[in-house]
Order: C-alpha cells, then structure tokens, then sequence
C-alpha cells in the first residue's frame, strides 16, 4: 500500500477518538489497516445488538406529562477523513522554523569556528531574505592562505607500565600515572572550508548550499516520510560539496506528483 493509504487509517483512526501512544512516522500500513478495521468490526456488532426494550409509561392524566425519551445514536465512523494541510497534503503540520535576529555575515569567520562552542543545530542570523542560518558558507580561498587553529589545554600524568605474569605469558599494560602533572596543549588545524546550512520558509527541510549547488537535508527527507524506504524514487540523491543531500528539484516533483494524485482521488480535499 502506499503512504497515501497509510495517512487515511490514520486519519480516520484520529477522528474517532483513537489514542495513539508513538508518532505517525512509526506505524505501518498493516497496523492502521488491521486497527481500523477491528474498530469498523466493533462498531458494526453493536449496531446489530437489539435496541433494549423502552417501559411503557403508565397513563397519565392531564396536568403530568410523559418523558420523552432519548436515543443517543452512536457517531459514524468515517471512511475517508481529510487528512490536515502540509507541505505534502498527508502528514502532520510542519513545525515552526526556530529564529535569530537579522544580521549580516561576518566576513572574517573561519570554517569550523562554532564548531565546539555552538550547539549543532542552533540559529546564529537571519538574512534579509528571511532564511535563518545555522551554519555559514565559507569556501575556499583563491589562493594559499593561513588556516586557524583551535587550541585544547589539559594536564598530562604520563604513563606508567605494569607488568603482569599469566602463565608462561608476560603482558606490559601502560596506565595513566600518578606522578605530577603538567599543563599540555592540543592543536587542530581548522578546515579551509565548509558548507552552508539554513531554514527557507518555503521549504519543510534544511537546505544545504556551497558554491551556488543546493540541495535539502537528507535526514530531514528521510524522516518526514518516515523512512528511507518511503522517499519516492523519483525524488534523486545529489552531493553538496561532500554532503549527500535530495535534490530540490526533483523531490519537488515527486511531492506535486503525490499530492495531486491524491486530489484526484478525493482522499485529500481543498
């Protein structure tokens, strides 16, 4: 079956009051099939139970009048819900991109600069065209240029070796010592390089940029369809620089592909 019939069950399971204890990414078509349908069961055997017999009230005279009597008619079970709007006509609304105030690059900021003193994910700028930035694009130079330098201090103890006999075998193992320590220092050479990640609002998944090539997060892709497996084949694999990513423009197609057919088929509604 395909996602389109994955995200009707779904649908029509949420809006009969169905409880769903995991995300919709993480159950399969045969889950939500085989639930809807013990539900559709369910409700059908109590429709079939004879209706319990109303007393008779007794005759009444003129100044008492009877009770009228309620039937509470369970609510039907609908066979095809709307799923609610996205960017793909099927799954859950798009979260809202994080943001960070308008500012423009800095122009003397290194490749890997953020890179242990940022979280990984957190928006440093937002741009005049309203894309906010989690990490800058810095390309290569034009010419050899002078790389930095991140520079880790900590106390080294040296080592120290114990022997050990098991046998006729003798092992040496070194240890950390506990002599004095001293103060030692790390240096590791910045990239020359690194590419550029940020927020469009008019897309649902990260854009990758270097060099004027784009493409979309690749785990973004694989998540919002629940899978690697779940992404149309349509939708191409591309590198940015030297990161795998979707092409925008095909995964662009696949996703107009999809929603229209899903208009035509009226499991989707305007």
């Amino acid at each position: 079956m395909s996602n389109s019939d994955r995200a009707m069950y779904y649908q029509a399971l949420k809006a009969s009051g169905v409880t769903f204890e995991r995300h919709f990414r993480e159950y399969s078509t045969d889950e939500l099939r085989l639930a809807y349908e013990k539900l559709e069961a369910g409700q059908a055997k109590q429709q079939e139970q004879p209706e319990p017999e109303i007393p008779q009230t007794p005759p009444f005279t003129p100044d008492v009048a009877p009770e009228p009597v309620v039937r509470h008619e369970p609510p039907p079970i609908p066979t095809e819900a709307p799923p609610p709007a996205s960017f793909f006509g099927i799954n859950e609304p798009v979260p809202a991109v994080p943001t960070a105030p308008t500012a423009p690059m800095n122009p003397t900021e290194m490749a890997g600069e953020r890179l242990n003193t940022n979280p990984e994910m957190e928006p440093i700028r937002t741009d005049d065209m309203g894309r906010v930035w989690f990490q800058e694009e810095i390309r290569k130079p034009a010419y050899p240029k002078p790389r930095g330098r991140r520079v880790l201090t900590y106390m080294e103890t040296g080592v120290e070796q114990q022997t050990i006999k098991v046998g006729d075998y003798i092992e040496t193992f070194e240890v950390a010592g506990t002599g004095q320590a001293r103060v030692a220092e790390v240096k590791v050479t910045l990239p020359s390089y690194q590419v550029g990640i940020y927020a469009d609002p008019r897309f649902p998944f990260k854009i990758h940029v270097y060099n004027g090539q784009q493409g979309f997060d690749l785990m973004d892709v694989q998540d919002y369809y629940g899978g690697a497996e779940l992404v149309p084949a349509e939708a191409k694999r591309i590198y940015v620089e030297n990161v795998l990513c979707y092409d925008i423009r095909t995964t662009v197609r696949a996703i107009e592909a999809e929603y229209r057919q899903l208009q035509l088929t009226g499991k989707i509604h305007e």
